[in-house]
């Protein structure tokens, strides 16, 4: 991937992020910026698809329109999940607590380089 697209990810890592990667269709990291404690993100990022196809399937099945995007949150730590086209996705792991609304807004601002970087 360029050095623009890497640019674009780590401007997205805020104080609260632990990391933030670019997963294709088939679960793979394709380009990753961690920080801290977000070794295990390329483990789980097949799972984060899944979990992300799943959810687009029940959105159609309710006639609920495309999925935009996923938010999983635990004791330690929230998941942001966005599609972004057609079988990428752009996962933000955050601390417990971290600014969900924020990460959202700064990838809704971005999509579009991030999109045209991946085409």
């Amino acid at each position: 991937m360029s050095a623009k697209l890497k640019g674009i990810l780590q401007e997205l890592v805020g104080d609260d992020t632990r990391a933030v990667a670019l997963v294709g269709p088939d679960g793979q990291v394709v380009e990753a910026v961690t920080k801290r404690g977000a070794g295990d993100l390329q483990h789980v990022a097949a799972d984060l698809v899944a979990l992300l196809k799943v959810g687009a399937y029940c959105a159609r099945k309710l006639d609920g329109g495309d999925l935009d995007h996923v938010t999983m949150t635990t004791d330690h730590l929230a998941v942001l999940a966005v599609a972004l086209g057609p079988g990428h996705y752009l996962a933000t792991v955050l601390d417990a607590g971290g600014n969900l609304a924020r990460a959202r807004m700064q990838i809704k601002r971005r999509r579009a380089e991030i999109a045209e970087e991946i085409a």
